[in-house]
């Protein structure tokens, strides 16, 4: 086949490949369908979020996706990551480029539970010259606006989140601030916060695992 299972063109070229393979219940060709859709699921508890964030980390990332699944015998998930032309340096994550003037002195609120992304995500914002300041759920990220509302700029708000997650702190926020820039970041699809921010001009939309160069932009674009 030409494509893979979204329809996407495979171009040529080398690729590093992942393959999943279960022997489990497996699902016909309508669940097939319908599982990368945000909120679609089979199962009792859940809230189908996972395939969708499946979805958006591979298209993000240029990759391909191939599902294969049989009732009754199982189900393989391939996906395929197009290979750097170059041997890829580390640094490359952390641009050298002076950051623009718009950028310093502007401060960052963080927001998310894992201490790996609130660790690597500082490093980042700071290379590009912001200021920043993490909580590590809603909760604790009102507290902080509250404290320091004069000094944000913009507010970087992970989606998925115990305590208080990101679309009860997003409406949360806008109570109390209606036009400060708040971009959520997720690995599931754009999609699964399109009712958010559609209609919202400060609001925004960027990847997780975070393209420096998407997120830069997206920043430059959205600090008031």
């Amino acid at each position: 086949t030409d494509t893979d299972t979204f329809g996407t063109l495979i171009p040529p070229g080398r690729y590093a490949c992942l393959e999943v393979a279960d022997t489990g219940s497996g699902m016909d060709e309508d669940t097939q369908k319908r599982i990368f859709e945000p909120f679609y699921t089979t199962k009792f508890a859940g809230r189908g979020l996972g395939m969708s964030a499946i979805r958006g980390i591979v298209t993000s990332h240029e990759g391909l996706l191939h599902l294969n699944s049989t009732p009754g015998v199982g189900t393989t998930f391939k996906v395929c990551f197009p290979l750097a032309e170059a041997p890829f340096a580390a640094t490359a994550l952390f641009s050298t480029t002076p950051a623009p003037a718009e950028m310093k002195s502007a401060t960052v609120l963080l927001v998310d539970d894992e201490q790996a992304l609130r660790d690597m995500g500082t490093t980042l914002l700071e290379t590009m010259g912001f200021s920043v300041l993490t909580a590590q759920h809603g909760g604790e990220a009102l507290e902080i606006y509250r404290e320091c509302a004069g000094e944000i700029d913009v507010i970087l708000l992970d989606l998925i989140m115990p305590v208080m997650g990101g679309e009860e702190t997003f409406h949360e926020l806008r109570k109390r601030a209606p036009a400060i820039p708040i971009i959520i970041c997720s690995g599931y699809s754009a999609e699964s916060v399109d009712d958010l921010i559609t209609s919202d001009p400060h609001a925004g939309f960027v990847h997780k695992p975070y393209k420096p160069d998407e997120l830069r932009n997206m920043l430059l674009r959205m600090k008031r």
